[in-house]
């Protein structure tokens, strides 16, 4: 390592720390600085990046633990799309330390953890160490994933990396030796699987940091028919793989715009697979509808053509199924060829347009494709004339070198709207992508009803907040970025609220809110108010109980003379996978009490339930069905009991937590057929 490189990777970190990146804690952001050079090649956002960030307390030596699926990140089991067969599963566990050496405690650590942690067969009440609950969350993603990719996995990868600012070159024997017993230990408990290790350091992540995104590359082709500034082309199979690769890897930052996820060997990339490894079939490009790339310029250059500002929008099945190939050392001895349409626009209204059509030829869900809805592009535009740039495109305005601090994404956006028009801010705490896939859900958040003006403000308080609330951050191992997550919403629905003197105003008073009137001075305060009401919610679990927001909201109502308090008591439900409807309409509306509720999870037993359960509990304690189900939707709202689902146990971030094995096959997570 050159002496000057821990100089760099620290004006690096000195850099992030100005822009809050993702904080002003040195630590974090070495932290984040690594796990995003790290795993640059699979192109995630910074939501994406801080999902997989599980350092804290009890996080057994781990800092990020990402699991890929066909190289798409799985955060939500239930909203991934998981693929019917040829799934490649790659497994990140990274540690970060800010050292300038690299020390054998973290990884002595390590192994304690991966000892038992990748012992699946385990269940978590034998497991000996102390670990949290979003470690455990990770493991059970990971066993899931292993269940359920099983018998179609066609390649599973684990990889560690221990990071610091220190030599790699200079790494103890001990501490190489350990590393070679973390590998060893995690043979043991899979079979089939490659295991890797690295050690990250200055000189690695400084020039992993150099590596920037070429959006602007140069393809050969063998015919071209040209007409303006469009173009369809024939290129060799063999040079459109390079063209999509980068140093053996998959140029995933081309895709943004394809709003389809590679759905592994289904039906039609089984047929693009035998078509690739069958040289007795017909020219490729006859058999396949090809790719249509989007670009803002384009020239013709001797036997290439060369683009600026790649956009891959439709093709992905195809270009995945070519890199594969390849990537595999198959080869082309025929020479075919791909078709390929290049369409130059710097319209952002036309390539929109153009997504939207190419991704809605086959079946994709509507919800997919909400990035190019008019509502959307509606927003970017007031956003940007009020100095946020909105992020409906993944890493967009990243690429482009906009400070984060300016960025707002789609699902924050959408988290506010929950929090501060809805008044629901629990639900707005734990808001996951997945309240896309339903359209009510999806409307009532981005409704064309809606003034623009108020985005505006919401992007404001969002982001003020963060920034507040990050200066005050209790110091502590248990107190993470996570602490932003939990705190902001709630922190300023009741810091707004004390503005207006009510829980109830509207969108149009938000829009005409003066943004002056929310000072540092009412968040800190209304953040001291919540250590003094509830000093014991600020660690822990309490922060995902319903009940402690109405607290918050009725106590802080009592203490600072904030009227409406009833919007609050009596808020909407809103709900991620279905329509949003209120609490006053009688159907829907829950009668129990809490004393029935806690009755019936007395008598209830572990979770799976079986089939029929019930109906023990409804004769011991003579009520109805319907009396039964609003008790346990309360005890699942209140964090007592979980979710469960066709013999499946998830919590309240979609993680699945244990399944019926005598119901649901543990490779699918699907019941099994009677």
């Amino acid at each position: 390592m050159a002496k000057n490189d821990v100089l760099l990777i620290d004006g690096i970190i000195d850099e992030r720390v100005e822009k809050k990146l993702p904080s002003q804690r040195r630590d974090e952001v070495f932290e984040y600085l690594a796990f995003e050079q790290i795993l640059k090649d699979f192109d995630l956002s910074r939501d994406e990046i801080e999902s997989g960030s599980v350092d804290g307390r009890n996080d057994g030596g781990i800092d990020g633990f990402f699991i890929f699926v066909n190289g798409h990140l799985l955060v939500d089991p239930q909203s991934f799309t998981w693929p019917k067969s040829g799934a490649q599963l790659d497994v990140w566990i990274i540690t970060c330390k800010l050292h300038d050496t690299f020390k054998q405690a973290p990884l002595d650590n390590l192994f304690a953890s991966v000892s038992e942690l990748l012992d699946l067969g385990l269940s978590k009440e034998e497991l000996k160490g102390d670990y949290s609950e979003t470690i455990l969350n990770c493991r059970e993603n990971l066993k899931l994933a292993y269940r359920k990719l099983s018998a179609k996995m066609s390649e599973f990868s684990l990889n560690y990396s221990y990071s610091s600012r220190g030599n790699s070159k200079d790494v103890g024997e001990s501490i190489v030796a350990r590393s070679e017993q973390i590998k060893a230990a995690s043979y043991d408990c899979f079979g089939n699987v490659s295991v890797n290790f690295q050690f990250h350091g200055s000189s690695e992540i400084v020039e992993l940091h150099r590596k920037v995104p070429n959006f602007c590359l140069e393809l050969p082709y063998s015919e071209v028919l040209s007409r303006g500034e469009r173009y369809v082309l024939l290129a060799n199979l063999k040079d459109y793989y390079g063209f999509v690769t980068d140093d053996n890897k998959l140029r995933r930052y081309l895709f943004d715009s394809n709003v389809r996820d590679f759905m592994g060997i289904n039906r039609v990339n089984e047929d693009i697979k035998d078509t690739l490894e069958n040289e007795d079939a017909p020219d490729f490009w006859w058999l396949n509808n090809g790719v249509t790339i989007l670009a803002t310029s384009a020239s013709l250059v001797g036997g290439s053509i060369q683009l600026q500002d790649i956009q891959i929008v439709n093709g992905l099945q195809t270009t995945e199924s070519i890199f594969n190939h390849f990537s595999e050392g198959k080869d082309d001895s025929k020479n075919r060829s791909v078709l390929i349409k290049v369409i130059v626009s710097q319209d952002e209204t036309i390539r929109d347009t153009i997504i939207r059509a190419t991704n809605n030829q086959t079946s994709v869900e509507l919800s997919s494709l909400h990035a190019t809805d008019k509502i959307q592009r509606d927003i970017e535009d007031i956003l940007e004339r009020n100095g946020f740039f909105y992020e409906r495109r993944k890493n967009f305005y990243l690429n482009l070198g906009h400070s984060p601090s300016e960025i707002i994404t789609p699902l924050s956006l959408a988290a506010g709207f929950v929090n501060l028009i809805l008044k629901s801010p629990q639900k707005a705490t734990i808001l996951k992508s997945r309240f896309m896939r339903s359209d009510e859900s999806y409307e009532m958040v981005f409704s064309e009803k809606t003034l623009l003006s108020v985005w505006p403000k919401i992007a404001f308080i969002i982001k003020h907040t963060d920034e507040v609330l990050e200066e005050i951050r209790p110091v502590g191992k248990n107190v993470t970025e996570r602490f932003l997550k939990r705190w902001r919403q709630i922190t300023s629905l009741i810091s707004i609220a004390r503005i207006f003197n009510t829980f109830n105003f509207s969108s149009k008073d938000l829009s005409q809110l003066d943004t002056e009137k929310y000072t540092k001075e009412i968040i800190v305060s209304t953040w001291k108010f919540f250590i003094e009401f509830k000093p014991d919610s600020i660690s822990g679990s309490a922060w995902r109980k319903k009940s402690l927001y109405i607290d918050l909201c009725r106590e802080a109502a009592n203490k600072f003379d904030i009227s409406g308090i009833e919007r609050i008591q009596k808020n909407i439900r809103f709900q991620e996978n279905g329509p949003t409807k209120w609490d006053n309409e009688a159907k829907n509306k829950i009668k129990v009490t809490m004393d029935f509720a806690l009755k019936v999870h007395e008598l209830l037993p572990p979770q799976p339930w079986k089939p029929g359960g019930h109906f023990e509990v409804i004769k011991e304690l003579k009520c109805t069905p319907r009396d039964y189900s609003q008790a346990v939707s309360l005890l699942v709202e209140e964090g007592l009991r979980n979710n469960q689902k066709d013999g499946v146990v998830y919590d309240h971030e979609g993680n699945v937590l244990c399944f019926d094995p005598e119901r649901v096959d543990p490779e699918t997570m699907e019941l099994i057929d009677a």
